[in-house]
């Protein structure tokens, strides 16, 4: 059976699979109408017997952004309106203040504001959010490790003094998506906004401000990008010196713009790995450590504390409409998976009216745990915390595929703690994508099925699916 997994690692590593990045598990595409089975108390209660150490990470969205980017399939919607931000946010201390309980129960380590474009909003909405915060968990401060927001350059640009209030606030981390710095990348990615002048000084602000962490990234796979432009992207992002930076290849999902226009064709290839070779030994030379499969640190500062956290296993509350929660026992939403001012309209008056509750989502067993931390940790992961959830009778499922890593110098042992090598950092998504369970990976083909079905009523052409199922059956092109 080793030799299945074997082959099957080495094939697709031959192939140049590229699979989506994992970030979570199970994916969104998996979460199904829970039809009033789950109230948030019993998740988060029932939550609290699987952790001996309770601890959480809050995330909190904001959905509005100018600009809608070709490859997003996030949960964004189009709105600078100041009204519509105030109104969200009065909704979003509501869901807060109605969770206290919850936050209250557990040690708190991590702030993350996501979206969307949170620095969209002013001051005072911030000053709110925090006010709230202190109220719900007075000693935030204390117990905090991190407290991030997300931004894009032209907002840090035209605001920079939001950004500055936020540092008063707590804030320790700033997340700026740049995705490249040669100009016709930055327009290919739909954000002619932010061109690469913007991108400099935004870096240029956040560093003089003294924000402790300055997080960028680079986007590997734009139609157009060859290995000269790459090249430069990471070398002028190593010269600025943010203290973290991430590389992502690209992945263009069927509900983001690039896919439904059907403008964008995206091809799978071992040459995209020479890129990330190429970034990974210029960072390091630069004195980045690898914290994981996309993301590189200066040693002591930067990183991404929540992120690491929840791969971890630490439970994460999110708030906002179209926020995910990670509980023990069961990933949830609130709302709908679709992105409508319509239905932040319909968020906001139900957090005013008490009325949330999880809609959909995907319950947990011991055994989609234990894949969980398989999936999300095999960085640095001691197989002895998976124990309580049944993992040495359920080894036969999961041995042949890390003995596999092994064999194929993926993975080296520790006595029973797994390590990724350099290697295994490389082809982490390859191998995280074999610990998926059957059943996750047929609600991940339904649902992409589902709406490639869609595209292909709107139009004639469309690029090849990409969804968790085609790493068992991919092949990639030239």
């Amino acid at each position: 059976m080793t030799g299945h997994h074997a082959a099957q690692l080495i094939e697709y590593i031959r192939q140049g699979v590229i699979p989506p990045y994992n970030y979570s598990y199970p994916s969104r595409s998996t979460y199904r109408p829970l039809d009033g089975r789950w109230t948030i108390e019993d998740a988060w209660n029932q939550d609290l017997d699987i952790h001996q150490v309770p601890e959480l990470n809050l995330y909190l969205h904001v959905p509005f952004c100018r600009y809608k980017c070709g490859f997003c399939n996030l949960y964004t919607v189009i709105s600078e309106d100041g009204d519509v931000y105030t109104a969200y946010v009065d909704a979003l201390c509501t869901q807060l203040r109605d969770h206290a309980d919850i936050i209250r129960a557990r040690r708190l380590r991590t702030v993350y504001i996501g979206g969307g474009t949170p620095s969209l909003l002013s001051l005072r909405h911030f000053e709110q959010l925090f006010s709230t915060l202190d109220e719900v968990y007075p000693n935030w401060r204390s117990t905090v490790e991190e407290v991030a927001i997300e931004a894009t350059p032209d907002s840090i640009v035209n605001e920079p003094t939001t950004l500055e209030g936020l540092l008063g606030f707590g804030l320790t981390r700033a997340n700026i998506g740049i995705q490249s710095l040669v100009p016709k990348e930055i327009r290919e990615a739909g954000r002619g906004q932010a061109g690469e002048h913007v991108i400099r000084k935004a870096i240029e602000i956040v560093q003089d401000m003294g924000l402790p962490d300055l997080s960028t990234d680079l986007i590997m796979g734009f139609a157009g990008q060859t290995d000269e432009t790459w090249r430069t992207s990471v070398d002028e992002l190593a010269a600025l010196g943010p203290s973290t930076i991430s590389t992502y290849f690209l992945t263009v999902r069927p509900d983001a713009w690039f896919s439904r226009t059907g403008a964008y064709q995206y091809a799978q290839s071992p040459n995209l790995y020479e890129r990330y070779d190429y970034a990974r030994q210029v960072f390091t030379d630069h004195g980045y450590v690898q914290e994981g499969s996309v993301r590189y640190k200066k040693l002591g500062r930067g990183g991404y504390r929540q992120k690491v956290l929840t791969f971890h296993g630490v439970p994460l509350l999110g708030l906002g409409v179209g926020a995910r929660s990670y509980t023990g026992v069961l990933d949830y939403m609130v709302g709908s998976v679709k992105p409508s001012m319509a239905e932040v309209a319909d968020y906001i008056s139900k957090a005013n009216a008490h009325q949330l509750q999880p809609v959909s989502g995907f319950v947990l067993d011991p055994e989609e745990i234990i894949r969980k931390r398989l999936v999300l940790d095999t960085f640095d992961l001691d197989l002895a915390e998976l124990d309580r959830f049944g993992y040495q009778d359920k080894a036969h499922l999961f041995e042949p595929i890390l003995n596999a890593a092994e064999e194929t110098g993926l993975l080296r042992r520790l006595g029973r703690r797994v390590q990724l090598t350099a290697t295994g950092f490389k082809y982490r998504d390859i191998l995280s994508w074999m610990f998926f369970s059957d059943t996750v990976v047929r609600l991940d083909r339904e649902y992409y099925e589902a709406l490639h079905a869609g595209n292909r009523r709107a139009r004639k052409h469309m690029g090849t699916p990409i969804g968790i199922s085609g790493i068992r059956t991919a092949r990639a092109s030239s």
